[in-house]
């Protein structure tokens, strides 16, 4: 009897702050934050929190019941206090407030649970998280932020690093990031897809990368890689699927391209948009690469894109000395290389190629079941 009350009183210090407030940037689920933030809520709706959400910008309402209010501007300083007088005056009904990134969601969240007894966490993603502890004011206010928080839910190794080189915490959590699983797709469907992106001969091998195109994810140090692969694969084929917005890299992969007679050799992909899409190149492909780079504080904080290859049983290939450590297992399902060492990469590939003693397939696949945003917001809710 005296085991079942303990257990009872357990269970109602869990669900009695069921009421969540969370701010984030959109739960847009095309989009790498929004997927991100609007999986892991429908995972904490499952379990019986009331969430509502503040948003900067939002184009479509998740899943189940939701509260979605979008009274924040924009991240500018002009609109920082405006905010914050807004998020304050919201967040008296809640008992939990949780930013989904330092800067500005923590601040936000910061003067919202200020003198009072709420909960607050904040999630530690990236360069957001970081790189405003360098700023005289940014970095004041984030690390009064950081300091209230109940616990900052880092979402890898590398990101609880660079946190602590700036400030003295002992609230950190490393708490990663799940994986979508996306949807296979039927004969039909690939060889419709073939069409659509004229992508004709699957025979030969196929490198792809997935994510913004500009210089800090890299695509231009995969490509002088992959040049490399001529001697032996002078028909190989390196997909690059994202958004093309930063001309002046496109332009210099273009330049590269040309220079180097790749024509045939290179395809730049800006309008996959869709989860069936994306699973069209994850399944055509035969190695996925993200050689990130880290430019000062802008750094890789995770990498999904690692675990939805992995889904599909991809070998992987990415970056050291950044987030992307925690989302590839070493030598066993890819590998990890310098930053802007094309050689180095190429090795990797070569690897990822021609390896047979490693089963890629199975440990990928295993690796990426190790993942789910239900885990993640398991974690989240032992501390609500």
């Amino acid at each position: 009897k005296l085991y079942l009350e303990q257990k009872s009183k357990k269970y109602f210090r869990i669900y009695k702050m069921k009421k969540v407030l969370i701010i984030t940037n959109n739960i847009n689920p095309n989009s790498g934050w929004g997927r991100y933030s609007s999986f892991v809520i429908n995972e904490l709706i499952k379990l019986k929190f009331e969430i509502t959400v503040l948003t900067e910008s939002n184009q479509e309402k998740i899943k189940n019941e939701l509260n979605i209010l979008r009274p924040l501007g924009s991240s500018k300083i002009i609109n920082l206090i405006k905010n914050i007088l807004i998020v304050r005056k919201i967040s008296k009904n809640f008992d939990v407030v949780h930013s989904f990134d330092g800067w500005p969601y923590g601040i936000y969240g910061y003067f919202a649970v200020s003198g009072t007894r709420k909960k607050f966490f904040i999630n530690g993603v990236g360069t957001y998280s970081v790189a405003p502890l360098s700023d005289k004011f940014k970095g004041f206010l984030l690390k009064k932020a950081y300091k209230k928080a109940d616990k900052i839910f880092c979402i890898s190794s590398y990101v609880k690093q660079r946190i602590l080189e700036r400030v003295k915490l002992n609230n950190l959590k490393i708490v990663h990031l799940g994986s979508t699983e996306l949807p296979s797709l039927s004969q039909d469907e690939v060889s419709f897809y073939k069409e659509k992106f004229n992508i004709k001969d699957l025979s030969r091998p196929i490198l792809l990368t997935v994510g913004g195109i500009k210089e800090r994810k890299g695509q231009l140090d995969t490509l002088k890689a992959s040049v490399y692969l001529k001697e032996e694969y002078s028909n190989y084929l390196y997909l690059i699927v994202g958004s093309d917005d930063d001309v002046e890299y496109i332009n210099k992969i273009e330049k590269f391209v040309e220079e180097n007679k790749l024509e045939n050799n290179v395809k730049i992909i800006n309008n996959a948009k869709t989860d069936e899409e994306l699973s069209f190149f994850y399944n055509i492909c035969d190695i996925f690469l993200l050689n990130s780079n880290n430019d000062g504080d802008h750094f890789e904080g995770f990498g999904l894109v690692f675990l939805e290859a992995a889904q599909f049983g991809k070998p992987v290939v990415g970056s050291n000395n950044c987030g992307i450590e925690d989302a590839i297992k070493e030598g066993s399902n890819g590998y990890l290389v310098a930053q802007k060492d094309a050689k180095n990469v190429y090795n990797a590939i070569i690897k990822g190629l021609n390896n047979k003693e490693i089963d890629f397939r199975k440990n990928s696949k295993e690796f990426y079941k190790k993942f789910s945003w239900k885990s993640t917001a398991l974690e989240y809710s032992r501390d609500y």
